[in-house]
């Protein structure tokens, strides 16, 4: 009994004096828990030197050294991270595909008595670096093997050449294009601003470092997690599925800062309580979406302005509805529901209403007006279209 009077309290507990407001979850950034399939592109060519290969694998080793699993065959956990590894100078070679690492000391011994043997060529084509490691990432899906993890290219370079076929500019794009994320490291063994600046654009935004960065490790870790509040450091682990948009900080800005927060409007019409049960079945730990800030409420917005299935004027249930007394959000099933925020409320001009037989909220664009504001409705007998909320995929949340 006690323990249902409890659970009963936690679940429906009003906000209390002086607590901090709700606020979106940011991505997770647990370096054990990473779950990427990466192809390390290392130039070997004169240029880099011996000392500077030596530096490479040490740094390689690094990044992936703080207890990530690397490889599949000894792992409960599905979160793993494979490791291939190219090197090239005015030929690449594939010297680890994305199976031959089976565990963090696997890839230590290895790449220490790969990467130190420099080649006699001075010659460099970044592009056939760069289509070796599209030939691993493309072998490393066969028979759809991984297809739900994101796929992530680290290059080493120190020189740079873009006369004709040996222009590493388009297989670059073709990869991002294809949701590849790129991150360069630029060796300035020569002090040439220019090279470093032409291996720099190669990169996802914000990816783009040199050997010479004060913490080159933390920032090649946070171009796969979110270790950082750089908002061009989009971070390759963390994700939504297909069919769902990742709240960032502006909507339709790419390079923006991104949130472990997915949204998907639904253009199917349905009573709120329907509504709620239908996010929480399209996936697991799904809910209606929150809004818990002027922010998230425009961009919510926004997402809906631009989905051409959604008409005006535009309605929309949200994960608002009046509990116990007050105003709260949704939550996966299990989660304690989140008082709203008296400070970020939208009501529309006269709501909200009497609530005992209208406890759902909706957002409702008003007349002429190029905004929406909550109103709230009878949970079984007004069906709109509405929008659901799950958090993203990253090392937090692993995604099938």
């Amino acid at each position: 009994m006690w323990h249902l009077v409890a659970t009963y309290l936690l679940l429906f507990a009003p906000l209390s004096i002086g607590s901090a407001p709700p606020t979106d979850r940011d991505c997770g950034h647990d370096l054990i828990n990473l779950w990427l399939d990466v192809v390390v592109v290392v130039d070997n060519s004169i240029g880099m030197t011996q000392a500077g290969l030596t530096e490479v694998a040490a740094q390689i080793v690094t990044v992936f050294g703080g207890g990530t699993r690397i490889g599949t065959n000894n792992y409960a956990d599905k979160r793993t991270t494979r490791v291939g590894l190219v090197t090239y100078n005015e030929v690449a070679n594939i010297q680890a595909d994305l199976n031959r690492f089976q565990s963090a000391d696997d890839l230590f011994n290895s790449v220490f008595n790969i990467l130190p043997h420099l080649s006699s060529s001075d010659e460099v084509y970044l592009a056939k670096g760069i289509a070796a490691a599209e030939q691993v990432l493309t072998a490393g899906r066969k028979n759809n093997t991984r297809s739900n993890y994101k796929q992530f290219v680290l290059i080493y370079a120190s020189a740079y050449n873009d006369d004709g076929m040996g222009d590493p500019r388009p297989i670059a794009e073709r990869l991002k294009t294809s949701g590849v994320n790129i991150a360069t490291v630029a060796f300035d063994q020569t002090g040439d601003q220019d090279i470093l600046k032409a291996i720099g654009e190669i990169a996802s935004p914000g990816f783009n470092f040199t050997n010479t960065d004060e913490d080159l490790v933390g920032e090649v870790q946070a171009a796969m997690v979110q270790k950082t509040s750089n908002p061009k450091m989009i971070p390759a682990n963390c994700y939504c599925s297909n069919s769902w948009h990742q709240y960032r900080d502006q909507f339709g800005v790419a390079s923006s800062q991104k949130y472990g927060v997915c949204l998907r409007p639904v253009a199917i019409t349905a009573g709120w309580t329907p509504a709620k049960f239908a996010c929480q079945n399209m996936i697991q730990m799904g809910y209606m979406v929150t809004e818990y800030n002027q922010k998230k409420h425009d961009f919510v917005f926004k997402l809906i302005q631009n989905d051409t299935s959604f008409p005006e004027p535009y309605i929309y249930h949200i994960g608002l509805s009046y509990v116990n007394g007050g105003y709260y959000w949704q939550q996966p099933v299990g989660h304690a529901l989140v008082p709203v925020n008296s400070n970020d409320s939208f009501w529309n001009p006269g709501f909200p209403q009497q609530s005992s037989t209208s406890p759902a909220v909706l957002n409702q664009q008003a007349s002429s007006v190029i905004s929406v504001g909550w109103q709230n409705v009878n949970q079984f007998t007004v069906a709109e279209r509405y929008v659901c909320e799950v958090s993203s995929c990253d090392t937090e949340n692993y995604c099938e």
